[in-house]
């Protein structure tokens, strides 16, 4: 099976990773697609966009979840109406899903550098930070400040200053995080992981 992790972080709340190997059609056919998702699938031009896809209606269905449960609002956050909180991200042959009763937000991103090329268009602090910035801490900074847009769900975050991580600890693969607009402070509970091909970092609001 695909599926590279399953995280049952606590009873209510459960990560889940997938790497796709396998062809368009194998996906397609593991899968009973609303005709809205029929319709996103077939507007996708690409086979990977189309792969990316499906791998995350496959995840929803380990999930329990049937695909015409799931809408999106205004900016694209995927919402399910039984009271549950859900955050998807593709890069790649990747894919991942959250699941909560508490916001959530995850982002996965294959390895390469463009992160480190655009690091100062959404770090500032963390710029300052004493440890050595590279291709994966930039990455995973990344995959911290978009899960926590996500996890917030509105419009105009700007990751430089509405959105602060502490220096990352490699080791503990894990951090605390905050998202600051004026009198508007959250803090998260802040996860990430490093790997060959990939980094990935999900975040729980307390």
């Amino acid at each position: 099976m695909p599926v590279i992790d399953n995280l049952n972080l606590s009873p209510k709340t459960r990560v889940i990773i997938w790497e796709i190997n396998e062809s368009l059609q194998n996906l397609e056919s593991k899968v009973d697609l609303s005709q809205d998702s029929l319709k996103l699938l077939n507007q996708k031009k690409s086979e990977i966009h189309k792969k990316q896809f499906l791998a995350i209606r496959n995840i929803f269905k380990l999930l329990s979840i049937q695909d015409n449960e799931v809408k999106y609002d205004k900016v694209g956050k995927p919402i399910f109406s039984q009271n549950k909180i859900l955050s998807i991200s593709h890069s790649g042959n990747y894919a991942a899903v959250i699941i909560s009763n508490h916001p959530v937000g995850i982002d996965i991103e294959k390895i390469s550098d463009k992160a480190m090329k655009i690091k100062d268009k959404y770090l500032q602090i963390e710029l300052n930070y004493p440890q050595e910035l590279n291709n994966q801490m930039s990455l995973v900074y990344w995959n911290i400040k978009e899960s926590i847009c996500k996890a917030v769900g509105i419009k105009g975050i700007d990751f430089k200053k509405n959105i602060l991580a502490l220096p990352l600890d490699i080791n503990a693969s894990e951090c605390k995080s905050w998202y600051v607009n004026n009198d508007d402070i959250y803090s998260f509970e802040t996860y990430f992981r490093i790997s060959k091909n990939y980094t990935l970092a999900f975040v729980i609001k307390n």
